[in-house]
């Protein structure tokens, strides 16, 4: 297997370009430098000590748009947890209206108790 530039291991591996460097000055990652001064790294070395990252297939999806047509065993995944979601969504919704609810009743409590608006003042001091 060739080896690779530190730009082509960040990519492949979980590791950022500062942190892959430091590795290669402080002795953590073998490499060899070439004659123009660029590294060059071995993948078994970086595999030894970074997890390389998973691939996009390897993914797990969850939205309904992204179900791929070949793996048949997803699609009843995904409308069992979308299920979950609506019903979660009603519940929530049903509780909403009954605040709602509840809420206008208040409102319309409040209303009886105020004085209609064309009604005069109460004048609490008789002189």
């Amino acid at each position: 297997m060739p080896k690779l530039s530190p730009r082509d291991a960040v990519k492949v591996y979980q590791v950022s370009r500062a942190t892959l460097m430091n590795a290669l000055s402080d002795g953590t990652i073998s490499a060899e430098k070439t004659d123009a001064g660029h590294w060059r790294i071995d993948p078994a070395e970086l595999a030894r000590v970074y997890s390389p990252r998973a691939s996009k297939a390897a993914v797990s999806r969850t939205m309904p748009d992204q179900v791929s047509r070949d793996e048949p065993g997803q699609k009843t995944a995904v409308d069992h947890d979308m299920a979950a979601r609506l019903a979660k969504a009603e519940a929530e919704l049903a509780a909403e209206r009954e605040k709602t609810a509840l809420l206008q009743r208040n409102l319309d409590d409040l209303r009886r108790m105020l004085p209609p608006p064309d009604a005069k003042p109460r004048r609490w001091w008789p002189w």
